[in-house]
């Protein structure tokens, strides 16, 4: 384990000749998780302040304390001007620096993030490969987070590599670059994949949203990779804040990979993919537009680790996706139902466009969660009132939010629609009432919750799964 002097080197502090006997068993930002001999980091939040909490951590074994204002304590003090940018920079040195050794890819972007980092996972080699992403981090019980905290996220590096992994692919959100998570980060290669209408609460508007994603590509290193998505109006500001070698993808516009003609199945897509003067036709068991974006976007990671083309579009042909982002069930009535993870605008109108063409009927079951981004639920009721046959609106994690004041709001942008729907708070209810009124050629799309194994109701994570659901009260599989 490192001595207080070795961690202090990796924030540029000039060690005390004491601080050479303090040992270090561990880092952390939250006192509750101090143990003897750990380094407390104490940080100024948006909703509290860390600094409050010196005297527990201490009193709970912390051998040292870093801080943004000076104080008096028992123990070694750091005085820093950025206690997250310390902190994440700390958690690094702790770990051995682990992404220095480690292919490491950030993926940033509205939408398509997580599917990205498994499509390029299933690229790499799912063995030679871990994942840090929003479906990854619920199966480590790592609930709502996206991007983890610095010291887990450097922690699951210092095991991949222990692992004898070769590649760490991480899903990067703009809170978790605002946050600075990811600063102690040596990213190879930075995904950009959109900007759309999303965590507008957090960030205020567009533009700071935008500022946010662009501190990734700020940060790369001389000789890093930037793969940028060329169709995205963001693309441009993407490309001039960087100095990494920028690779675009796209469909749309002549880019380094480029998929084309497309043939759209229900459940597949066939496309020619090309790159590099070469090009090979690849199959994906997924359908949907957003799929192919997503799909290239990995090949160009593929490529950036020195795979071939041919061997870039085999692995392709081998995914399934992701659970919760576009799975397919089958109802007993023959209706097909589709649970996704779409809960921004952007991603709830891809969906309803995907589906529509091969789909008799098109159901859409969604609400908006609490607490967040109020002004994107008109924006999804009349995305749905204009694409959907008939939506139905219901719950998915009100936090301490209203819930039927949420539909409200949703339902006043499906009333600007001539869209026929239905309100129904419970979601069990409300998707028992969907397939009911579905038939065989239907699709009944489960918007909202996709891999989520739980409703956020006031400040508890209560047990439902709309998957699990379905196939507990065999209404499908």
């Amino acid at each position: 384990m490192p001595t207080l002097s070795e961690l202090s080197r990796s924030i540029a502090r000039a060690p005390c000749l004491a601080w050479d006997e303090v040992i270090i068993s561990g880092i952390t930002e939250d006192s509750r998780r101090v143990q003897s001999g750990y380094l407390f980091v104490a940080i100024t939040g948006y909703l509290d302040d860390g600094h409050r909490y010196i005297d527990e951590a201490i009193a709970r074994g912390a051998s040292g304390v870093v801080v943004e204002r000076a104080t008096t304590c028992s123990v070694p003090l750091i005085c820093v001007s950025d206690a997250r940018l310390a902190l994440s920079y700390l958690s690094a040195a702790f770990a051995g620096n682990p992404t220095r050794k480690l292919f490491t890819v950030g993926v940033t972007g509205t939408n398509g993030k997580t599917t990205v980092c498994h499509f390029i996972a299933d690229v790499l080699g799912e063995v030679k490969t871990a994942l840090v992403t929003t479906v990854a981090n619920e199966q480590r019980n790592l609930h709502a987070v996206t991007t983890p905290g610095s010291p887990a996220i450097q922690q699951l590096a210092k095991i991949a590599l222990l692992e004898g992994k070769a590649n760490f692919v991480l899903e990067v959100s703009s809170a978790g670059l605002i946050l600075k998570r990811v600063a102690g980060v040596d990213f190879d290669v930075a995904v950009f994949t959109n900007l759309t209408h999303d965590h507008l609460d957090f960030h205020i508007d567009r533009r700071r949203y935008l500022d946010a994603k662009l501190l990734l590509f700020r940060n790369l290193k001389v000789g890093a990779c930037a793969i940028v998505n060329i169709d995205d109006p963001a693309s441009k500001e993407v490309i001039a804040s960087t100095n990494a070698t920028v690779v675009t993808y796209g469909v749309h516009r002549s880019a380094d990979f480029r998929a084309t003609n497309i043939s759209y199945d229900p459940q597949r897509t066939v496309f020619t993919l090309h790159a590099n003067n070469n090009k090979v036709i690849t199959e994906l068991h997924l359908p949907g537009e957003h799929n192919v974006y997503n799909a290239v976007a990995a090949a160009a990671a593929g490529s950036a680790q020195g795979m071939s083309l041919q061997a870039i579009s085999r692995a392709l042909g081998e995914t399934h996706g992701v659970p919760g982002r576009y799975q397919f069930f089958r109802a007993n009535n023959g209706a097909t139902v589709v649970v996704d993870f779409a809960h921004s605008p952007d991603a709830l109108e891809k969906m309803l466009q995907s589906l529509r063409p091969f789909h008799r009927k098109v159901i859409c079951v969604f609400g908006c969660g609490g607490e967040c981004d109020a002004e994107k639920r008109p924006m999804m009721g009349k995305i749905s009132g204009e694409l959907a046959d008939f939506t139905i609106l219901t719950n998915d994690n009100p936090k301490t939010e209203d819930r039927e004041e949420i539909i409200a709001q949703i339902e006043k942008g499906i009333q600007t629609t001539t869209g026929v729907y239905e309100k129904i708070v419970s979601r069990r209810q409300a998707i028992r009432r969907a397939i009911t009124i579905a038939a065989s050629g239907d699709v009944v799309l489960l918007a909202g919750k996709g891999h989520e194994p739980y409703q956020i109701v006031g400040h508890e994570f209560v047990p439902y799964s709309d998957a699990a659901f379905l196939r507990e009260e065999q209404l499908a599989e």
